[in-house]
């Protein structure tokens, strides 16, 4: 491999490989690595194969994708945005949440529409999301606009008086039914780290009953009904917004 000339004792074992007690041997070990280890190289080769499917999936995606960018807003992609999307996507690619929003980065850097929306952070973004944190940056998008703000709460447990309270847990969203509301908390957490989001209490949704959702919840009705005087719960509504980057970032990395 290093197009050196090998010293004699080295070269002759490298020939004794192809005698026949020697590649019996070989034979021989390599039964028994895989008597003791095959399901590991199973376990390897169906991982590759999968890959490799995923990524073919990615492949056809992203050809999809710029084909139906109009050809008078076809652009030259910016090479730092492109090369570090692909570069970041194919840790990724398995994934289906994220490695569509890699392909909805990659074509819309092409999109003369988008492009001055694109910025290199996207990229380590959404290699450095969970799903849970795309399918909850994804409800900030629907096929018509996008929006900016998203309920949320605390549940405040007062001890004496409302300037002392414990928030329990810190964020409340309850916008994906089906998921743990503590697995949506730390996914808006992270996003909040992200700067796509950002979290207040200090303002709300002027939405009529959009907060009803989470005086029913039962972490709520639990607590009223089992915390002891004089510990009293209430509810701090507040709002999940998109900073600048974040509606940059929903409108170039979340196809319609």
């Amino acid at each position: 491999l290093l197009n050196t000339e090998l010293p004699p004792s080295i070269d002759n074992a490298i020939k004794n490989l192809s005698d026949k007690p020697t590649a019996s041997i070989g034979t021989t070990v390599s039964d028994i690595w895989y008597i003791v280890f095959g399901w590991i190289s199973s376990v390897a080769d169906k991982r590759r194969i999968q890959y490799a499917y995923s990524l073919e999936q990615f492949r056809q995606e992203l050809e999809n994708s710029v084909s139906r960018i109009p050809p008078e807003k076809q652009i030259e992609p910016s090479f730092q945005a492109t090369a570090q999307a692909l570069e970041n996507a194919k840790y990724c690619v398995e994934e289906d949440e994220l490695r569509q929003m890699f392909c909805a980065l990659i074509s819309n850097s092409m999109n003369s529409d988008f492009a001055s929306n694109v910025h290199p952070s996207f990229a380590e973004i959404i290699k450095q999301m969970s799903v849970l944190d795309a399918k909850i940056i994804r409800l900030f998008k629907t096929r018509k606009e996008i929006i900016i703000g998203l309920p949320v709460c605390q549940f405040r447990l007062n001890f004496s008086g409302p300037s002392s309270y414990t928030p329990i847990p810190d964020h409340i969203f309850l916008e994906l039914p089906d998921v743990d509301f503590q697995l949506c908390s730390q996914s808006l957490s992270s996003l909040s780290r992200f700067g796509v989001v950002s979290i207040s209490y200090e303002k709300k949704l002027s939405t009529p009953n959009v907060y009803d959702k989470f005086l029913s919840h039962p972490l709520y009705q639990s607590m009223r009904k089992y915390l002891p005087a004089p510990i009293d719960i209430h509810i701090k509504e507040g709002t999940v917004e998109l900073t600048p980057l974040g509606q940059s970032f929903v409108k170039v990395c979340i196809l319609d």
